[in-house]
Order: C-alpha cells, then structure tokens, then sequence
C-alpha cells in the first residue's frame, strides 16, 4: 500500500493530560522521533494544542472543522484531513470512516466493571469498541491481560492485537517537591501510600479493612489523589482513623509521595496495565500489588503479590516490610531494576515495530 506517511490522532492534546492522554502523548513523542526521518508525520488537532513541557517534538498541525472540536470532529473531520495516510488513534477511540488506521484500546475495563462506568459515555464505549476494532488495520493494547480481555469480550482477535507496554519512567522528569509531605505533617518512611478512587475495582476497601488497626511504628496511610475522605464515607467506605487524603497531587508532589513511602500498596481488581506501582518502584518504594489483571504481568518479580481481597494477607505483607529492611531493601532493588526495563524508549522501539510493518 502506497502511503503519504503517518497522520496522528491529536485531539487528546487539547486537553489536560489524564492517564491516557499521557500516555497517549508519550507514544505520539516515541512516533514522531522515529518515523519523521523516513517519513512525513503530522499530529493533526482540531485546536492549539496544550503541548506539555515534556513533550518538546510535539509539533500540532491545528486542522478545525465543520463539527467542532470534540467527537465530531474526530469522526468527520479527522477522517479527510488523513487522508492518503496511516492514522494512529491512541486513546480508545477512531474514527470508521478512516480504515487505514490503527488504534490503541487500553482496557476491557467498560466490560469488566461496568458498574463503574456508567452513563451514556460507558455504554457508547461498549457498543463503539468492537465495531472500531474491526474497522481498524491493527489494534494495539498495553499487556497481555488486555489482549486477551479485549479478545473475550469481542473487541477484535487475538492475531489482530499487538502488545506494546507502557513506559514508566515519565515520573522521574519532574524534581521531588517535598512541600506535599511538609504540608502533611508526613516524614519520609513514616507512612503506607495508596491511591484514591472510590471505583470498585480500584479496592481501596480492603486497604481500608488491612490498616484499621494502628500500624507498629505509628505508620499512617496516605491516600494520594482521588477524592476528599467525605466521598469515601458517601460511597460507604471507612477510613482508618488518621489517613491523609492529599487531594491533587502534581507530578512532582507524586514523585516526593512515591519515595517516601515505606511501603506502596496497589490492590485494584483489574488493570490493563497499572502504572502506580511500577512508578513507585521507579522512585525507589517497595510495591505490594493485587494478584489481579496485568500487574503480575508488568511487576514482574518487583513486587509482593497477595490475593485481591485479602485484607489480611495485605497487612501481613506491609508488616513484613515494615519490620524488616533487609527485606524491603532487596523489593525495592528487584523493583527498580524491573522498572527500568519499562522505559518510554523501550515502549517507542516495540511500537515503531508494529507500525513499521504497516507501512
């Protein structure tokens, strides 16, 4: 197939950068750096883009339209303005009328848990997946959970899913702001770190039921993210007495958290990928993570696993790590070194492999 080059899907840039739109921009970054040289590669947005620092190739062709700057100009305009080319799409969605394309679905999550994803968007996603997954050329997923949870429930073949893990390293761009623990009335090592989400799947219940009882040593559990602790308690969840719920943290606040922590805790039910913990291990925490979803996958034997629901098994794995430096410190080198492995450069090279042969 004769092509004219490579045409991204930019809309994502023209908003702020949740986890998929980060990565997302990391992957167009990985792109653009390795196939500009052989051929033309445009990111095509239907507005100026809100280029994040980190991503200093990221230059945006801005191509509005007749639909506006949401869906519709992702389904309609998009289309004719990539044209002649591969379109990459990398956040879940594509448009049909482009069948030269490719798309990154990250997750069966919508099918999964739909009791966590409700409302019109939820069920457009069920309903639009499988059709843009035939309609698409290659679909590209983040584990082989994901492969394979997205094969199960209809959302393309097992032969037409590539596998390209994320990179993990974007959390060391940004210096440790240790204003967040100050703030906090937090001392490095003094605490067990989670992150927020009152979603079920995300099982912050059960870290909740596993620290309700006062740690040895006066450890607290911060809730980094997420919601204020009143929305825990609306959703029927009790915090331990004394948690910190830092609220929004920036990049760099996160980074402080992460090596900090004495322990980082991840006991979500499913993931497609999970990037918490293997950004705890870059910043140096011993991870315990859920035996659950894609973490087995991409932890490796960088952390210590324990059944999903288990509070019990938790508490006793925070508690050996808490009482024992030996054996925190050897996590926590098994950990980095299985972090460093997942790198942005390495998620390019796999992902300019796949593309390649497309073109």
């Amino acid at each position: 197939m004769s092509l004219q080059g490579i045409a991204i899907n930019g809309k994502f840039l023209g908003a702020p950068l949740n986890g998929v739109h980060r990565t997302a921009a990391h992957f167009s970054e990985q792109l653009v750096r390795r196939a500009a040289s052989a051929y033309p590669v445009r990111v095509l947005a239907p507005r100026p883009a809100k280029v994040h620092p980190e991503f200093p190739q990221m230059q945006v062709e801005v191509e509005p339209g007749s639909f506006g700057s949401g869906q519709g100009w992702e389904w309609f305009t998009l289309p004719s303005k990539a044209r002649g080319s591969l379109l990459v799409n990398f956040c879940n969605l594509a448009p049909l009328a482009h069948g030269n394309s490719v798309v990154m679905i990250h997750d069966a999550q919508t099918f999964l848990y739909p009791e966590d994803y409700g409302g019109r968007q939820a069920v457009a996603y069920r309903r639009l997946l499988p059709w843009i997954a035939r309609r698409a050329r290659r679909i590209l997923t983040v584990s082989g959970f994901a492969r394979d949870s997205l094969a199960a429930h209809g959302v393309g073949t097992l032969d037409k899913i590539d596998v390209v893990h994320n990179g993990t390293d974007h959390i060391l761009a940004a210096a440790e702001d240790r204003g967040v623990l100050r703030r906090n009335g937090l001392g490095p090592g003094g605490y067990v770190l989670t992150v927020g989400s009152t979603k079920g799947y995300k099982n912050i219940r059960t870290v909740f039921e596993a620290l309700r009882a006062s740690l040895p040593g006066g450890h607290r559990l911060v809730v980094a993210g997420g919601p204020g602790e009143a929305c825990y308690r609306k959703a029927g969840l009790s915090p331990p007495a004394g948690t910190v719920f830092t609220g929004f943290v920036s990049d760099a606040e996160l980074r402080a958290l992460y090596a900090g922590a004495a322990v980082f805790v991840f006991p979500s039910l499913t993931e497609g990928f999970g990037l918490p913990p293997l950004e705890a291990m870059q910043c140096g925490a011993p991870v315990v993570a859920a035996r659950a979803g894609a973490m087995p996958e991409v932890c490796g034997d960088g952390a210590l696993f324990v059944e999903p629901t288990d509070a019990r098994a938790y508490r006793k794995a925070i508690e050996a790590l808490l009482a024992c430096p030996e054996i925190a410190d050897a996590l926590r080198a098994r950990g980095s070194a299985r972090a460093r492995r997942l790198s942005w450069d390495a998620a390019g090279e796999r992902l300019y492999d796949v593309i390649g042969r497309l073109l």
